[in-house]
């Protein structure tokens, strides 16, 4: 007598054995790729190139060996958000975002603060002033060229500094105008233009739209018709007024 041979359990039995190994070989390649086997550092910036360094990276998180203290982990025995704290922690990096990729490649991809002013304070270590207000320190690896500015720093000042770069930026005419700038030990802040051999006096930041536009019109009606090498100042720092000294 021939006996009946179940199919539906005869397909069952013979599909057990694969789904194990299927489930095994996914486990083993799912552990294999949670085991950081390579490094990928992005650095994101404008300048001209980066303030900041793969050595500087590792440095910022206490990693002297470099990738070594990375290849081999897994990824339970990285902390990534605390990572990302640390390089938070340093002025100079403004966004970091760290994951480790399917192919267990670990990414950082940083973006850099974007430097305007590059401030040289009387007997104090220098720094820059970025797009967003922050002052971050100087580069070893780089130095972008922005604009310079040498005398008496204080917060206050720094400020106004940030103030005159972000108004100058947005008009073509005067991004290209200033050199370096100055601030006096009373506070005055002035700058030193492309065209002429004077020096241009602010002040301060009041009115600064109609301290700019004053210069403009003495530049137009005045020193294009007299010469550009007339004067050695030229204050604007008194309201309706150009005052000038040869």
């Amino acid at each position: 007598m021939i006996k009946k041979i179940n199919i539906g359990k005869l397909l069952f039995v013979l599909s057990v054995p694969v789904v194990l190994i299927s489930l095994y070989l996914l486990a083993t390649r799912t552990n294999q790729n949670d085991i950081c086997k390579d490094i990928r550092i992005k650095i994101n910036y404008k300048t001209e190139s980066p303030l900041l360094t793969d050595a500087h990276i590792y440095k910022i998180l206490g990693m002297p060996l470099g990738k070594e203290n990375l290849i081999g982990k897994s990824s339970n025995a990285l902390n990534f958000n605390a990572m990302e704290e640390k390089l938070l922690s340093y002025p100079s990096i403004k966004n970091a975002e760290i994951y480790l990729g399917m192919s267990g490649i670990l990414k950082m991809d940083i973006t850099q603060r974007h430097p305007l002013l590059r401030v040289m304070p009387q007997s104090q270590l220098g720094y820059y002033i970025c797009e967003d207000g922050v002052k971050i320190p100087l580069s070893s690896n780089f130095s972008p060229n922005v604009i310079p500015v040498t005398g008496f720093m204080n917060d206050k000042i720094d400020r106004k500094l940030y103030c005159i770069v972000r108004f100058v930026n947005n008009n073509s005419f005067w991004k290209e105008q200033i050199q370096q700038l100055f601030v006096s030990d009373n506070q005055d802040i002035s700058f030193i233009p492309t065209i002429g051999v004077h020096e241009v006096i602010l002040g301060d930041t009041n009115n600064l739209e109609k301290k700019f536009n004053k210069l403009d019109l003495f530049y137009k009606n005045g020193l294009s018709k007299i010469g550009w090498d007339k004067y050695k100042s030229i204050n604007l720092k008194y309201k309706g007024q150009v005052i000038c000294k040869q």
